[in-house]
């Protein structure tokens, strides 16, 4: 592949600089149309706030590099490094967005097209891209096998067992286009499951992600190509249960029930 080759294949488009999915390069495209109405805009009566506007960035990319040479069974360096790569790019995009936000014109605001709604979506895409894929390393280089403690008893009670709670795991993986997470909904006080086909698409709100799992191509189809079961069985032995059980424990510090909502 030359230079200004990107050869697409399936939903994701892979350039020399890593894997980029489709609905990444319309969620790029449409940040630098906003880019330039917005850098337009200042170039011409700009107001006179706009001079004390500080741009400052408020996410930083997390190291999870270590995966990369930790040699996981199943998932190999080659095919977490672009992953990483993504990852940081969804970074780097929430943060644009995010000053972009600050000076954008609001006069044009219109449900159809405006800068401000495309930046207003595409900031829920890029913002939970990257907190999804941070619970996603975050939850991989363990060694698999089974949880204990308050997260065997809280999926036994909600599945009956572990080996079912895999098995229903797996399935959902399949059945999804993006996500999958596992969390804890303080609303109901119990394990709870959702399935999303993009970032910004059915995302949970008053649930703590306890496990997430990436079923996008981009994690998986260099190692499997199209054998997602293959990939599923390959991050069943990766998973870092004491990730869950923190995250679990986390759950404690947090309002539950019917006051969760306040």
């Amino acid at each position: 592949m030359s230079a200004n080759e990107n050869e697409m294949l399936g939903n994701f488009e892979l350039r020399r600089q890593g894997v980029v999915t489709r609905r990444d390069v319309l969620m790029m495209g449409a940040v630098a149309a906003t880019s330039l109405s917005v850098n337009a805009l200042s170039a011409g009566a700009a107001p006179e706030s706009a001079a004390a506007v500080v741009t400052k960035d408020p996410y930083v990319a997390k190291d999870f590099s270590a995966l990369v040479t930790k040699n996981m069974d199943g998932l190999s360096g080659n095919q977490i490094e672009p992953h990483l790569k993504l990852y940081k790019g969804y970074v780097g995009k929430a943060n644009e967005i995010y000053n972009l936000l600050k000076t954008v014109d609001l006069t044009s605001a219109n449900a159809t097209y405006s800068p401000l709604r495309e930046l207003l979506m595409e900031q829920s895409f890029a913002v939970n891209g990257m907190i999804y894929h941070e619970f996603y390393f975050g939850n991989l280089g363990g060694s698999g096998g089974d949880p204990g403690g308050e997260v065997k008893a809280a999926l036994d009670e909600r599945f009956g067992s572990t080996g079912k709670f895999m098995d229903f795991l797996k399935a959902a993986g399949k059945s999804m286009r993006g996500w999958v997470v596992v969390g804890y909904n303080t609303r109901g006080n119990h394990i709870d499951t959702f399935g999303l086909d993009m970032h910004n698409m059915w995302s949970p709100q008053n649930v703590v992600p306890l496990l997430v799992l990436d079923v996008y191509e981009h994690a998986y189809m260099i190692d499997y190509g199209i054998d997602r079961a293959k990939y599923l069985n390959a991050f069943a032995k990766n998973l870092d249960w004491q990730a869950v059980e923190k995250r679990l424990a986390a759950t404690k510090k947090l309002v539950n029930g019917g006051d969760s909502t306040i």
